[in-house]
């Protein structure tokens, strides 16, 4: 009985000085820098990663002269367009270290007014990619158009987001 009371005892005294040390431990290891930080890659990064996007697809579409004279008021749209998004996540940024000094979050009223506004400047944005696209998608081959289907759809905002939409809704429904 003596035996195992001293070896009850003494796992119990190995285990409350085995706690401390190893918060100790953890509390000194530092945390490894996060892979996908959740600001991404900086704007340079970005800017350079764009740029690949639209020199892959001149490549992929192996354009001819008179079509590479149609693709470059659509790719000024594409360069706007980008711009408006660094413009945009720089502006996020800013209202959200405002609203972390200020920490009060903007009325219901504010927030549909600037949505309305992004909205409205997407659409006008789009309007005038569809604008310029029009006439540089009719002078494409029917080969050019099936490879402009699939390297056109990430920068032109083409159903990607939807099917990651539809697959959340689906895994959500299945989880019930």
């Amino acid at each position: 009985m003596k035996t195992r009371r001293a070896g009850i005892a003494t796992a119990a005294i190995l285990m409350l000085a085995a706690v401390p040390a190893t918060l100790g431990i953890a509390q000194t290891q530092t945390q490894p820098p996060a892979a996908g930080r959740p600001g991404g890659p900086p704007a340079e990064v970005r800017a350079r990663l764009h740029d690949g996007r639209i020199a892959m697809i001149k490549e992929a579409l192996r354009l001819d002269e008179t079509q590479l004279k149609l693709w470059a008021p659509v790719e000024a749209q594409l360069r706007a367009a980008f711009a408006a998004r660094q413009k945009a996540r720089a502006e996020r940024r800013e209202r959200g270290e405002r609203r972390d000094a200020d920490s009060g979050r903007p009325s219901v009223a504010d927030r549909l007014d600037r949505r309305s506004q992004r909205l409205t400047e997407r659409a006008e944005r789009t309007k005038a990619l569809a604008d310029a696209f029009r006439p540089f998608y009719a002078s494409l081959s029917d080969e050019q158009k099936a490879v402009a289907g699939v390297v056109l759809r990430p920068v032109a905002g083409g159903p990607r987001r939807e099917r990651r939409w539809a697959a959340r809704r689906a895994f959500r429904a299945d989880e019930r």
